[in-house]
């Protein structure tokens, strides 16, 4: 039972993920419903996401969307980000980390249902260490809870390193690869899962992910705008089914 969960889970997260992000933000209390220990949770959920980095990345290479400089650049501070990010959720109490949690998911709906105003832009692309900081950021939160950290690290290429929503996901696959590897050795090593349901999460994702990325290659910036809308009107509706229930 927990391995065809924990497969079909993963490939929806790889799917939704790979186009918009934000697919943790309803897996890991999914997860956390079907009694899964915390920081098992984010350790799967983290295996998740490497899925998703591999699996997209052929796609989103072969559209020549991937500014690789920038992403060689990103990848340092979200890798440091990420490192103290999964060190710290793993050196806190179960209960606290419960807490922690919540909140990573109040504040993923909150940005997802956040209004995305940046339009398609065809300015130069820039460079900007005030983004690289909230960079580090992103690589923390990603680190440490990996709820709707894609979605943050797009909105953060786009608003200040004036990249199309398109060209900032081609890049935040590419350089995401080195955070979501570091933080899941940190949290598979902090925690208790089996080797198997993660090896299940990884090729489920990474399929998941190999059809998402085609389908944002395919359609373009404005399909990846719909689908960060339309993961918020989701995560609205689960709100307020929740506070119905």
């Amino acid at each position: 039972m927990d391995l065809l969960f924990i497969s079909l889970l993963g490939l929806v997260m790889g799917i939704v993920t790979s186009i918009s992000g934000g697919a943790g933000v309803f897996a890991v209390p999914t997860m956390l419903a079907f009694g899964i220990p915390p920081i098992n949770v984010l350790a799967l959920n983290r295996t998740s996401d490497v899925g998703v980095v591999l699996g997209a990345l052929k796609n989103y290479h072969r559209s020549k969307n991937i500014q690789w400089r920038l992403g060689l650049i990103a990848a340092l501070p979200m890798g440091v980000g990420s490192f103290l990010g999964s060190n710290f959720v793993v050196n806190i109490s179960e209960r606290f980390l419960n807490y922690i949690i919540l909140l990573g998911v109040v504040v993923g709906i909150f940005f997802l249902l956040k209004p995305i105003k940046p339009s398609e832009n065809s300015e130069k692309k820039s460079f900007s260490v005030l983004g690289l900081f909230f960079l580090l950021l992103v690589g923390f939160w990603s680190g440490a809870l990996g709820m709707a950290g894609a979605t943050f690290a797009v909105l953060v290429l786009v608003y200040f390193f004036k990249l199309s929503f398109l060209e900032a996901r081609s890049t935040h696959i590419a350089a995401a690869i080195p955070e979501t590897l570091i933080s899941t050795a940190v949290l598979y090593l902090g925690s208790t899962v089996s080797i198997i349901l993660m090896l299940v999460m990884f090729i489920s994702s990474f399929v998941g992910a190999w059809i998402g990325s085609h389908l944002a290659v395919k359609h373009g910036s404005s399909f990846i705008k719909r689908a960060m809308v339309g993961i918020a009107i989701i995560m609205m509706i689960k709100v307020v089914v929740n506070l119905l229930a």
